[in-house]
């Protein structure tokens, strides 16, 4: 039987519909999500429900989902009968939650030093079925992949989570890892880019869709252009900062002070040391400035710390999910980066809770950076993010927000996503267990409806086993990154 009879759940005329649509369209109907308009009304009953901005759960009163949204809350399903609505009933260990925001996903598979491969379909499923319903992708090397596969499952021809697009880089990093050494012929960033470019570069993606930029080694000059124009689109702007060398990069106080809408990774550098002295006024400035943070706790300074919690980290078996011959690329990867040393998870940690402590609750937002480094995957890496927020101090009720109705504010959606209410689509997530006492309940997804329609968690894995990266070499030896050139007949110059 197709993939897609075990993925979408429905029942009767619906499942002869679908049935008849993969024999009638072979070649892509496997990974296509039905049109609005053709999904049953569907009341959910019963369980528990956490709504995104409170700090407990509390009796399910009744959900109707129709055509794709929350319809109501508070409804009776004894008023509607299977032959207009679809009637779930939940038991008692079960909890619903808004759909989850990755803020930091990426849909290039980095397998080894050299040689990545582009994964925005399997990817998108693992996402989908850890329950995360909407990803940010926090710039790629080949962007139009990443919005192409955006349009596909916006068409509903593919699955997928919502995938806000965040183009390329914007900065010198986008020319594989250079500070400071592009040249002309490094088509993506060159080192002497005029204004002009900067702004017609953000003018090309903003047109393509693009909600949300990634700023990485820019010159304070050049992130002065790129917040400036990318707000006159109402586009947000978040910025990977001071990892570098620092003549290519801004200092967090000044970029804040410049607009910045979010913060990654880190609010100081390293594991402390004299900037670290700055931390009260930074948090000052983020509160002040309204600044969100996406700290990346389990990336970037918690590899280690899988060592030292693996019941509470390594909870999954990740590798199941690669081909054969990328889980002997990733067998001989060599130790991971020096940033994930122990003190560094430590700083990274105390930095994220003195900022909720200092009233920063509604500003703290979740992002994986994965997959990068380790066999560690997309969805999967989400879970254990929770667990990392959870392991330094948060409460529960805070990081499930951080997951949900914050992750929509930061992106400028939260009219339309991010909580359950009335109105708003209808990204839900269903697990056993109740997460406000135990994080690591959010494991557990049971279901996932996106704008109403029920994909089954455990079809969706099964369909990726086996899926993620090259099958040989020549699938990816040859890989070469191509950049759309800054520097053409259609771009004005000085």
């Amino acid at each position: 039987m197709p993939i897609l009879a075990l993925i979408f759940l429905v029942t009767g005329f619906w499942l002869r519909l679908i049935v008849l649509l993969l024999f009638a369209q072979p070649a892509f109907a496997q990974w296509s999500e039905p049109p609005v308009s053709a999904i049953p009304d569907t009341v959910i009953q019963g369980g528990w429900l956490f709504d995104g901005f409170s700090d407990e759960r509390h009796a399910n009163p009744g959900i109707l989902i129709r055509a794709g949204k929350i319809a109501a809350l508070g409804v009776n399903p004894e008023d509607f009968s299977p032959a207009t609505a679809r009637v779930i009933v939940l038991d008692s260990a079960e909890t619903i939650l808004p759909g989850m925001f990755d803020l930091h996903a990426h849909y290039n598979l980095d397998l080894v030093d050299e040689g990545r491969v582009e994964e925005v379909v399997h990817n998108g499923v693992l996402f989908l079925a850890n329950g995360v319903t909407a990803t940010w992708s926090a710039g790629e090397y080949y962007p139009e992949r990443v919005i192409a596969q955006r349009d596909r499952i916006d068409a509903g021809e593919a699955i997928g989570p919502r995938l806000f697009a965040s183009g390329p880089y914007f900065g010198a990093f986008r020319c594989e890892y250079s500070v400071k050494v592009a040249a002309d012929e490094c088509i993506g960033w060159p080192n002497d880019i005029t204004e002009a470019e900067i702004r017609q570069e953000v003018d090309v993606w903003q047109q393509a869709g693009v909600v949300s930029i990634k700023i990485k080694q820019a010159t304070p000059e050049e992130m002065r252009i790129l917040i400036d124009q990318a707000h006159q689109y109402g586009m947000t702007v978040a910025s990977h900062l001071a990892n570098y060398n620092v003549e290519y990069d801004v200092d967090l106080r000044a970029a804040i002070l410049m607009g910045l809408d979010r913060v990654e990774h880190q609010l100081t550098l390293g594991s402390g040391g004299e900037r670290s002295a700055e931390l009260p006024e930074i948090i000052e400035l983020m509160l002040e400035n309204k600044v969100y943070y996406d700290a990346n706790l389990q990336m970037y300074g918690g590899i280690n710390q899988r060592r030292a919690y693996p019941d509470d980290l390594l909870w999954a078996d990740e590798a199941q999910y690669f081909t054969v011959y990328s889980q002997e690329l990733l067998s001989e990867r060599g130790d991971p980066p020096p940033e994930s040393d122990a003190k560094e998870f430590a700083q990274r940690e105390r930095e994220l809770r003195l900022l909720y402590e200092a009233g920063g609750r509604d500003l703290l937002v979740v992002g994986t950076d994965e997959p990068v480094y380790t066999l560690l995957l997309p969805g999967f890496a989400y879970h254990r993010e929770l667990w990392a927020m959870h392991h330094a101090g948060l409460p529960n009720a805070v990081v499930l927000q951080a997951a949900t109705l914050n992750g929509a504010r930061a992106l400028g959606v939260d009219d339309r996503l991010g909580s359950i209410e009335v109105g708003k689509q209808a990204d839900l997530v269903v697990v056993r267990g109740n997460p406000l006492q135990n994080i690591k309940d959010t494991r557990h997804v049971n279901r996932v409806f996106k704008a109403g329609f029920e994909y089954d968690p455990q079809a969706l894995l099964k369909s990726a086993r086996g899926k993620i990266g090259p099958n040989g070499p020549d699938d990816h030896a040859d890989w070469v990154l191509h950049y759309r050139a800054l520097r053409g007949d259609d771009l004005p110059q000085e």
